[in-house]
């Protein structure tokens, strides 16, 4: 495994591989199947009230997280983004669901902006957006699927930063880089007390008795 994997996979089980898929695993790129199974999955935790664009908005918003908080993570800790030639998770069971990623390469990042450039160019398009594609034609608007980004993102960061404190300069450096320029402009800020809001919702706040995320939009204006 790439060291750079091994040094993320210490940062927590999200950040974390399992060496090869199992049996039933199915590929991020068949994503009309993980949809439809990971839907199946996590409407049977939260219940028959639950309407299906909260769900579909929450199987995007953490099969997203759980994708990209390796490379996030390794890419923070060791200055070497790894890319996969594919990506296989287990549909189902409680989160972070299993994952294996094959033919993975390391790009050479250093410091912020250049993990934020290299997410975009060799995440967010070819890997991230064909999934968020899939999830937009149940009809979830397109902010809301690119606000979970962003929240992916930023909760992997604040995993990172309690793991390692001396990883939240950066941590924190590269989400506002993300939201600065690329396919993410524009869709988070900084609050006056320096915490991070995303510009929409993952509208987790529909389900009974949910509140709303640390990130949300709802909790305070979004700053100008």
């Amino acid at each position: 495994m790439l060291p750079a994997l091994l040094a993320a996979a210490r940062l927590g089980p999200f950040c974390a591989l399992d060496d090869e898929p199992g049996p039933g695993w199915v590929d991020l790129a068949d994503g009309d199947r993980l949809l439809g199974e990971r839907a199946a999955a996590v409407r049977a935790v939260l219940g028959p009230a639950a309407a299906p664009r909260v769900v579909h908005s929450l199987v995007h918003l953490g099969v997203v997280a759980r994708v990209l908080s390796p490379a996030v993570g390794a890419a923070l800790a060791a200055g070497v983004l790894p890319v996969p030639t594919s990506v296989h998770l287990q549909p189902v069971g409680s989160n972070p669901v299993p994952m294996a990623w094959a033919g993975v390469r390391g790009v050479d990042v250093a410091g912020p902006e250049a993990i934020a450039a290299a997410l975009a160019e060799h995440w967010l398009g070819p890997l991230v957006q064909p999934w968020t594609d899939t999830v937009a034609g149940t009809g979830l608007s397109g902010q809301v699927l690119t606000g979970n980004v962003v929240s992916a993102v930023h909760g992997t960061c604040v995993v990172v930063a309690a793991a390692r404190p001396d990883l939240a300069p950066s941590a924190r450096a590269l989400v506002d880089a993300l939201v600065a320029t690329g396919p993410l402009r524009g869709r988070g800020a900084r609050r006056p007390d320096g915490s991070f809001v995303r510009r929409s919702c993952c509208l987790i706040q529909l389900l009974p008795g949910a509140g709303t995320c640390g990130d949300c939009v709802l909790v305070d204006p979004v700053p100008a």
